[in-house]
């Protein structure tokens, strides 16, 4: 299955999972993700970000759902956040901690990020943390657009599901013998191992094809309930 097939399907999953009865859900659970410590890590990693810029920055959140990060952004001036879930956007119109987002507006684009045209607007700051390469797509036409929503010198923070150590030993097996494989056979192993988690080989590869400044993967691994396993965050300059 290309891309393009692949990012239609998860959202026809997303539309079907995140209904009234889970965003009320993965809202209720804002409040309670703020005392784990992968959030004290993302957030950690956000708030260093906007706040090594000298300057009041716009910024763009992929796939954020109730807003659940927008309180930690730094040197806010402008703040757009877009998703595919008109039921999680309904909720990020009061998000979590609210009171400490010093501003009035945000706007809130309900969206396919893979398809949506942005025009001419540009952003310094362009976040995306549980979406690419684990709910949708993250592929060369992905990392290719969001460089080009960047402004000069700005920067890009988004992780990815390592799909390594979610293997077992039959895949592992399987997947040495892939070359081997008649097609009919090859075909029957695509379908089932039709995914968007990403290897650190899958990932890098993809990254260094753009002209980024510079940019570092890194891998961060999680026990909290909701955000268990292994993630590759990637931090890309423009």
């Amino acid at each position: 299955m290309n891309a393009k097939n692949l990012v239609q399907q998860a959202l026809l999953e997303n539309e079907k999972v995140y209904d009234t009865d889970m965003s009320n859900s993965y809202r209720n659970y804002d409040e309670e993700f703020v005392h784990t410590k992968a959030y004290e890590h993302i957030a950690g990693k956000i708030k260093e970000l906007t706040q090594s810029f000298p300057y009041q920055i716009s910024v763009l959140d992929v796939g954020c759902g109730t807003g659940r990060y927008f309180h930690i952004l730094q040197n806010l001036k402008e703040l757009t956040g877009i998703d595919v879930s008109g039921n999680m956007l309904q909720k990020a119109k009061k998000p979590f901690r609210r009171a400490d987002i010093p501003l009035e507006d945000i706007k809130l684009i309900e969206g396919n990020f893979y398809d949506y045209d942005f025009g001419n607007k540009k952003f310094d700051f362009i976040y995306s943390i549980g979406v690419l390469g684990e709910h949708t797509v993250f592929d060369k036409h992905v990392c290719r657009k969001l460089r080009s929503l960047l402004n000069y010198s700005g920067k890009i923070f988004f992780s990815v599901v390592d799909i390594e150590p979610r293997k077992n030993t039959k895949r592992k097996l399987a997947e040495a013998a892939y070359p081997l494989m008649p097609k009919s056979m090859k075909q029957i192993f695509d379908k089932r191992w039709q995914t968007c988690y990403m290897t650190y080989k899958q990932l890098d590869d993809i990254v260094k094809t753009e002209r980024f400044s510079s940019y570092e993967i890194d891998r961060y691994v999680s026990e909290d309930p909701l955000w268990e396993g292994v993630h590759l965050e990637c931090t890309a300059y423009r």
